[in-house]
């Protein structure tokens, strides 16, 4: 595998570990710093330990098969070293450390509190956000601090784990009876745990050398066995190209509306990707999963790449299958509308045309229907005055209607007398023409958006710093959203539809033409009656 050694050339420059199917093992290793992100320094620091180790770039293209028997070798003597009797410095040490442990500054909570910890860790990134204060909040506010609530009003998504919370780290800590807490009572309940977690992370390490040997040694297999998938995904984007598997950020497919899409992201918040996914130039619906048998619920997006989206529609009920094979009930949620095929750019403006119309004609008949309502409750009033009104407004109504079913009559006129000077090719040809002269704008403005599709605006959504633009062809979107094709009997009906005009206007030709003739031949012969009268 040839890897760019200018990093400007990569496709992705980071990535987050969550949202994405790649081995959590491998993933820790190349999160050198522990921060949740694997950004591309280190990522080409982890190839510069492979160099090290002498592995080449073109190894991790396809991988010895014996690695994977010597990572489950390495796997099996790390957990030989764990039940190893430690050295007698070393049980010093941890008998120090355990001590440390029961200090009531570390054991806030007594026996409890590595589950009290657990519970905080549970809802602590949720508390963190609900408690941030906005970015352009003055310095001094006129606005009540916030409070937490621990038992009303809350999300049923989070009420489990906050009443845990509640029970298990706000009572022992804050006190009992507790409803709700304030943002400085949530800064102390932190503040306390902070020493047991830092007694926890001083753990001594037991067989450091030889822990430290074999993790080195394991860190280099799964390198070997995984990495060069990594890149395919990071650099250079080649799986989700070749499309032969899925890419480690496509998290499923989704079934729905005659559609089946492969191309689904993890959502974390539906209102800030969204906010982001215009700039995809991409058609993208949300939607909302769940297994009530697991009491599970999760957000994605999906991006519609073909077909039409007239179908689609919030409240639109679907089928996600995940990476495992588990089915979702799906419901779409929300729906970022942009161009998706030329079929249906070629058919929009005459959609668009038809809901005009009919516009026009519901407001015009709802109009006159308002007008005698009012006409009507007029005459309840004043009988006498309200006869003579009734009638004026029925006189203008019928008017109205008149001059309309007059105008309609005075174009279908002159569309005849036009077609009626055509030949059939000449009629065929100036349907062609004036659809082409309706459609083919639209056509060709959807042709230049579809080629500015990009991908990377909806991976930057997701987390992702995209360095490049991720464009694909019209080939790649329809193997990212397959379509049913059309009915046999959709095509034989349209197909029927338009022989049956052609005919149409070929059969009033032939009559308008025959009607002349037959005109011309009466003139001849009544000019030769007068002459021979003469």
């Amino acid at each position: 595998m040839i890897v760019p050694e200018d990093l400007k050339y990569w496709y992705a420059i980071s990535c987050p570990r969550t949202g994405i199917r790649f081995d959590e093992r491998t993933l820790g290793f190349l999160d050198a710093d522990g921060d949740g992100r694997i950004r591309s320094e280190e990522l080409a620091a982890a190839l510069e330990f492979l160099k090290s180790k002498g592995v080449s770039g073109e190894a991790l293209e396809s991988p010895d098969e014996g690695c994977e028997a010597s990572l489950a070798d390495n796997l099996s003597k790390q957990a030989d070293l764990a039940k190893l009797e430690p050295s007698a410095d070393e049980k010093a040490a941890l008998e120090a450390w355990e001590a440390r442990g029961k200090e009531p500054e570390v054991a806030v909570c007594g026996d409890a509190t590595a589950a009290a910890d657990a519970a905080l860790a549970a809802v602590e990134k949720t508390v963190d956000e609900f408690f941030a204060p906005p970015d352009d909040m003055p310095l001094v506010t006129d606005e009540p601090d916030k409070e937490l609530p621990l038992r009303d009003h809350l999300n049923p998504k989070h009420l489990e784990a906050i009443l845990d919370f509640a029970d298990k780290c706000v009572s022992p800590v804050l006190g009992e009876g507790k409803s709700a807490i304030t943002r400085m009572e949530y800064k102390k309940l932190k503040a306390a745990f902070a020493p047991y977690r830092e007694w926890v992370a001083s753990k001594p390490v037991v067989n450091a050398k030889a822990k430290a040997a074999l993790e080195e040694d394991e860190k280099l297999l799964r390198f070997r066995l995984y990495l060069g998938e990594f890149l395919r995904n990071y650099v250079s984007m080649d799986t989700l190209y070749e499309g032969v598997k899925p890419a480690i950020f496509q998290t499923g497919v989704l079934r729905i509306d005659g559609k089946e899409m492969n191309l689904c992201f993890h959502v974390e918040s539906e209102a800030a990707h969204s906010a982001l996914v215009a700039k995809s130039k991409c058609c993208v619906i949300y939607l909302k999963l769940s297994r009530p048998a697991d009491k599970a619920e999760r957000l994605v997006c999906a991006v519609v790449t073909a077909g039409r989206i007239g179908g689609l529609y919030v409240g639109r009920n679907g089928v996600f299958y995940d990476r495992d094979g588990k089915n979702w009930e799906a419901v779409v949620t929300k729906v970022v509308e942009a161009e998706v095929s030329l079929a249906e750019a070629f058919w929009s403006p005459w959609r668009k045309l038809g809901e005009t119309v009919s516009s026009m004609v519901k407001k015009f008949f709802a109009a006159k229907q308002a007008a005698g309502a009012q006409t009507l409750s007029s005459a309840a009033a004043a009988p006498k005055e309200g006869a003579q009104a009734g009638g004026a407004a029925m006189a203008s109504s019928v008017a109205a209607i008149g001059i309309g079913v007059g105008m309609v009559g005075a174009a279908a006129a002159s569309l005849m007398a036009a077609i009626s000077g055509m030949s059939a090719v000449q009629i065929a040809f100036s349907v062609v023409a004036l659809v082409l002269v309706v459609s083919l704008p639209s056509v060709i403005l959807t042709w230049f958006n579809l080629r500015r599709r990009d991908l990377g605006a909806i991976l930057n959504a997701s987390g992702w710093a995209i360095n490049r633009e991720m464009r694909f062809s019209m080939k790649r979107a329809q193997g990212f959203t397959k379509c049913a094709r059309p009915s046999f009997a959709y095509g034989l009906a349209v197909a029927i539809a338009v022989v049956a005009v052609v005919v149409a206007a070929a059969v009033w030709n032939c009559r308008s033409k025959a009607a002349k003739c037959s005109g011309g031949g009466d003139v001849v012969v009544q000019q030769e009656t007068t002459q021979e009268a003469k």
